[in-house]
C-alpha cells in the first residue's frame, strides 16, 4: 500500500513545503522553543515540553506554555482549572505546571503569551506551523519506531520527510532506544545535528503493585511495557482512542473489575474528579541520558 498511495503523500509533503515557504511568520519578542515531532502518533513530546518548563521555572524565568489545543472546543483562551469543559488533555496536563495559551493561531497565541509577561515561551506541537520564528526547535522521535517506513502521510506516517523537517530542527531526541539505526540516519543527513537521547520514566515507586492498566494516548503499548519494566504485575490492560474523553459509564465499567487501575496523567485529566481516589496516575517524566547535554542546549536562552 505504500507505493500506491506514494503519490498522495507527495502531494502531503508538497503542500507541507509550499506553506512553509509562503508564510510570512510573527517575530516574537521573548525565546519560543518549540517541541515538535514528525511523525503522527505519540513520541513523548509532552513529557520534553514539559521537561523544558521545568528547566527554565528553576531559573526563575516566567513560562507560558502554547498549545493549538487538540481534541479542544474552545479557542483563544488562557486555561482555568477550575473551567476544564472542552479543554484539550494535553492543555489541561501543561496548564498543571504553567499558564497555557490555547490558539490554534500560532502567533497570536504568542501575543497573547508575551502579553501575559512571559519570559519564555513553550510550544508544544507547532514544528510545521510557520506562523511563529522559533528560537529553538526540538524534534522528538519514539527510538523504537523511528521514521517508520519514510513516506509521508497517507502512505506512511511521516508529516514531512527527514531531510525537510532536519533542515529547520536545532536538535533531535530520541526516546527510549535506537533500535532503528535512526541517530546513523540523521547523521547521514545533518553531520552537525545535536542529537539526545533520553527515557520516560515514572515519578512514583511502581515496584510490587499489581493492577490492570488503560490509556487512551498514542501507543498505548509503551505505557504498559513502561509498567511492567518497573514492576508492575497487569492482570490485564484496555486500549482506548488516542485523547479520548471519559464518561461516568466508561468508568463505572472499568470499575466493575474491582481491580487497582492505573493509566497516564494525560489520561487523567479527562477523568471525572469523583473516580480519581480510585485510580493511581502513572506520572512520567523526560530524563536526558546525559543531563549537560540537555542544560547545554537550553542553556543559553
Amino acid at each position: 500500500m505504500r507505493w500506491v498511495l506514494a503519490p498522495l503523500g507527495c502531494v502531503y509533503a508538497y503542500f507541507v513545503r509550499r506553506r512553509l515557504n509562503k508564510t510570512k511568520p510573527y517575530q516574537p519578542k521573548v525565546p519560543v522553543v518549540c517541541v515538535g515531532n514528525l511523525c503522527v502518533g505519540g513520541s513523548g513530546k509532552t513529557p520534553v515540553a514539559l521537561a523544558v518548563a521545568d528547566f527554565f521555572l528553576k531559573k526563575g524565568k516566567k513560562v507560558v506554555f502554547l498549545s493549538h489545543g487538540y481534541k479542544s472546543t474552545r479557542q483563544d483562551i488562557v486555561v482555568d482549572l477550575n473551567d476544564t469543559k472542552g479543554v484539550g488533555d494535553e492543555a489541561l496536563l501543561m496548564a498543571k505546571k504553567a499558564p497555557t495559551v490555547v490558539n490554534k493561531n500560532r502567533a497570536e497565541g504568542v501575543r497573547r503569551a508575551e502579553k501575559m509577561g512571559a519570559e519564555v515561551v513553550v510550544m508544544d506541537d507547532g514544528f510545521q506551523n510557520p506562523s511563529v520564528v522559533k528560537t529553538l526547535s526540538i524534534l522528538v522521535f519514539d527510538g523504537k519506531y523511528g521514521i517508520g517506513n519514510g513516506a509521508c502521510i497517507p502512505a506512511g506516517p511521516m508529516r514531512e520527510t527527514l531531510a525537510e523537517g532536519l533542515k529547520r530542527a536545532d536538535a533531535v531526541i530520541i526516546m527510549g532506544e535506537d533500535k532503528t539505526g535512526l541517530k546513523e540516519k540523521i547523521k547521514g543527513i545533518n553531520t552537525r545535528m545535536q542529537v539526545l537521547k533520553g527515557t520516560l520514566e515514572p515519578s512514583l515507586v511502581l515496584k510490587g503493585k499489581k493492577g490492570f492498566a488503560f490509556a487512551g494516548i498514542g501507543h498505548p503499548e509503551k505505557f504498559f511495557e513502561m509498567l511492567k519494566k518497573y514492576g508492575v504485575v497487569l492482570t490485564g490492560t484496555k486500549n482506548f482512542p488516542d485523547h479520548f474523553n471519559y464518561t461516568e459509564k466508561t468508568m463505572r465499567t472499568l470499575l466493575k473489575k474491582d481491580e487497582v487501575l492505573l493509566t497516564t496523567a494525560k489520561d487523567m485529566v479527562k477523568i471525572p474528579s469523583e473516580f480519581h481516589d480510585k485510580i493511581i496516575c502513572v506520572d512520567v517524566e523526560f530524563k536526558p541520558e546525559f543531563e549537560g547535554d540537555w542544560a547545554s542546549l537550553l542553556g543559553e536562552y
